[in-house]
């Protein structure tokens, strides 16, 4: 069960990101936006089929984010998201069994709405949407390929400075994640005018925990007096 393939990758990110943030020049003005990285453990995925019930094996995953500030309590985001496992299924009347490797991706957009306060620790939800990609590993069986579905995440958080000026912060994150394999849209007019519909079928629900450090990218520190000043 490949456990660990998404470490080392995780790791040289991490590396990299770090040196970019640090080496950026000293007339550099801090800049509205931030690069987070991290990694945690995913686990769920369930899903029922003809044969039985298909379930993604609990997992380590990593990924980062680009967030970009919108408004004082309010950031824009860029996600993506990485979970190495194995698919099983269960059989009905029958002992599970292993499937097949399975990359799982969450490519997303959205926002997040930050809970501002007089404490330097900052508390947060964030709602993203975009699109979950299911890829096989190491399978020739007939019918099995990669699947791209409809996705939204639900988590919050908290991040945490390290430093004196909120450059580098801590962050630990729970989430939710949704997807829908099957939806519908309907949309009609009539003297009242239109309306429209949107429907769909909630596939695997997966959740997940994670650590990770966010960066921001700027070199100049928020102003301690005042307002409180985020990145």
């Amino acid at each position: 069960m490949p456990r660990n393939r998404g470490t080392k990758p995780f790791v040289r990110l991490l590396v990299a990101a770090g040196m970019v943030a640090f080496a950026a020049p000293s007339a550099v003005a801090a800049q509205p936006a931030a690069l987070s990285l991290w990694g945690g453990w995913k686990w769920g995925g369930s899903m029922d089929v003809r044969e039985g019930k298909l379930n993604a094996a609990a997992s380590q995953n990593v990924g980062g984010e680009l967030a970009f500030r919108v408004r004082p309590d309010g950031l824009g985001v860029l996600y993506v998201d990485y979970q190495p496992t194995t698919l099983r299924i269960d059989t009905y009347g029958e002992p599970n069994r292993e499937l097949y490797d399975m990359d799982i991706w969450y490519f997303m957009a959205g926002g997040t709405a930050e809970m501002i306060g007089n404490g330097r620790a900052v508390p947060y939800g964030t709602l993203l949407i975009g699109a979950a990609w299911f890829n096989p590993k190491g399978t020739t069986a007939e019918g099995v390929g990669s699947e791209t579905m409809f996705a939204s995440i639900f988590g919050a958080g908290v991040r945490i400075p390290l430093g004196d000026d909120d450059r580098v912060q801590i962050r630990l994150d729970g989430r939710f994640h949704l997807t829908i394999p099957y939806g519908g849209v309907g949309m009609w007019c009539g003297t009242g005018g239109c309306s429209g519909t949107f429907g769909g079928t909630v596939g695997p629900v997966q959740g997940s925990v994670s650590g990770g450090l966010r960066l921001a990218l700027g070199d100049s520190p928020p102003s301690r007096s005042g307002p409180p000043r985020r990145r």
